[in-house]
């Protein structure tokens, strides 16, 4: 157990991977410090060419390498020989927007996953991936379902932690008693969530915007609906699309190719067979501005507007992540911060984003203020985006906008787990294997032009969905 808890303290705190040269990394992309010379430089007048140039010295070489099994499976596979451990993900097209008539089925099903299997119990499950040093987690969303597994990359160590994930995935128990303890804390996070500004207006935000669509469906689920789940739902859920063909196996670290074949072949022939699911609707674009307010005790209330924006392939995405961050999406960088809370005093914090998803997923700008100051913060928010969309940000901010963003992708790819995650949201959205190489190239090449184009057809600040809530009109 000695052992075991060091490996747990290793993976915990973290390897950084080496696999980038320095000179991928110029520019000081891999000091800890956002504070370089080169962001002193990109606000002189030089800044669209030092851009350039840094984007041309950041380019990743990840060549994933991606096949189909026999039976279906899709599986990305990156080696990282600089560090002796693997980070495995199995994803499957299982989230909420699956869960029909019963809201929460999909997350109540992850999160049963390491509760047992049809052989093992919950305690000897976490035993098994305690005994080799393994991290395993489940996790749901509007669109995925996710299991993570991080390993030594050792035989005697890696064999035994992924066969305990191919058995998690394929043989989940769900047993009464295990439910209705979720159950039971499934109601608590309802009644928690009825009593938050935050989650009542996110909740509105989404059945608003959707309506029947599928991607109304709050993954946590409603109370009526948790109250309904039962553990032969969750066992039906679970075969139907935690399936091979509703699956991507993502494998990122120290093994060689063949290895690599012959750890996706036996999870091919272990997971249930079936079909993947189908595709989901597209959304109907609204055609008019919706406004609710959900009155209850708090001083502070919080506002939620947007509208329809991406899906994952959306050939605005790059255009739109960069409208984006200078929009909300820089912190105490952003226009929405500089005006809401550093000119005014209205709010502590203010963001905006784009959620790229199989379908659009949502724009969304969102912030809590004093209930006494949340129209004059909202008619401000909204005045903001129009003249946003309508004039579209200048070149300068284009550019520092790209140069931020530049500077920020290497580092989000400096652990092994963070390239696994990259390659499962790569598998499960089907984007291309040079994806990761040619982010910054994609990036660095986005124009004003295209910016003020992809605002003025994508964001309709006449046609929003706006949600507030909390104590209409109290004074402080």
């Amino acid at each position: 157990m000695m052992f075991a808890r060091r490996v747990k303290s290793w993976l915990l705190a973290g390897v950084v991977l080496t696999a980038f040269s320095v000179s991928a990394l110029a520019g000081g992309e891999h000091s800890s410090s956002p504070d370089g010379p080169l962001t002193a430089l990109t606000k002189l007048s030089s800044a669209p060419v030092l851009a350039e140039a840094q984007a041309r010295r950041l380019g990743l070489d990840i060549r994933v390498q991606q096949w189909l099994t026999p039976e279906g499976l899709r599986v990305l596979y990156w080696p990282n020989d600089q560090i002796p451990l693997l980070d495995a993900r199995l994803i499957f097209d299982a989230g909420a927007a699956r869960d029909a008539d019963l809201p929460g089925l999909a997350s109540a099903v992850s999160s049963l996953m390491d509760e047992g299997t049809q052989q093992l119990t919950a305690q000897q499950v976490a035993e098994r991936f305690e005994r080799v040093g393994a991290e395993f987690s489940a996790a749901s969303y509007r669109d995925m379902a996710l299991l993570q597994l991080r390993t030594l990359s050792q035989p005697e160590y890696r064999d035994q932690a992924l066969d305990m994930l191919a058995e998690v995935a394929a043989h989940p128990a769900f047993e009464d008693a295990a439910w209705q303890r979720l159950q039971e804390s499934l109601r608590i996070g309802q009644r928690q969530r009825q009593q938050s500004p935050s989650g009542r207006a996110g909740l509105q935000f989404f059945q608003q915007l959707y309506g029947d669509h599928p991607y109304a469906n709050p993954p946590a689920g409603l109370a009526s609906s948790v109250q309904r789940i039962t553990p032969a739902d969750l066992r039906a859920f679970h075969a139907r699309y935690y399936t091979v063909r509703n699956a991507v196996l993502v494998l990122v670290g120290d093994i060689d190719r063949k290895t690599a074949e012959t750890i996706a072949a036996n999870f091919s022939r272990r997971l249930p067979a079936g079909d993947a699911a189908p595709a989901l609707p597209e959304p109907v674009p609204l055609k008019k501005a919706k406004l609710q307010h959900i009155e209850m005790p708090s001083q502070q209330t919080f506002v939620v507007l947007g509208e329809l924006g991406l899906s994952r392939n959306d050939p605005d995405y790059f255009p739109l992540l960069v409208a984006n961050e200078i929009l909300g999406g820089s912190g105490f960088g952003s226009l929405l911060t500089r005006e809401l809370r550093e000119k005014r005093g209205l709010t502590y914090s203010v963001s905006s984003q784009f959620v790229p998803m199989r379908v659009p997923g949502p724009f969304q700008i969102s912030f809590s203020t004093r209930a006494d100051q949340a129209e004059a913060a909202l008619k401000l928010t909204q005045q903001l985006l129009a003249d946003f969309v309508r004039t579209g940000p200048d070149a300068t901010a284009v550019n520092n906008a790209i140069a931020q963003l530049t500077q920020a992708f290497p580092r989000s790819l400096m652990r092994s787990d963070a390239v696994a995650s990259y390659l499962a949201m790569m598998g499960f959205y089907q984007l291309p294997a040079d994806y990761l190489s040619r982010y910054v190239e994609q990036l660095a090449a986005v124009t004003p032009v295209q910016v003020q184009s992809a605002l003025q057809r994508r964001v309709h600040p006449d046609r929003l969905v706006i949600i507030t809530a909390g104590q209409k009109g109290a004074k402080p």
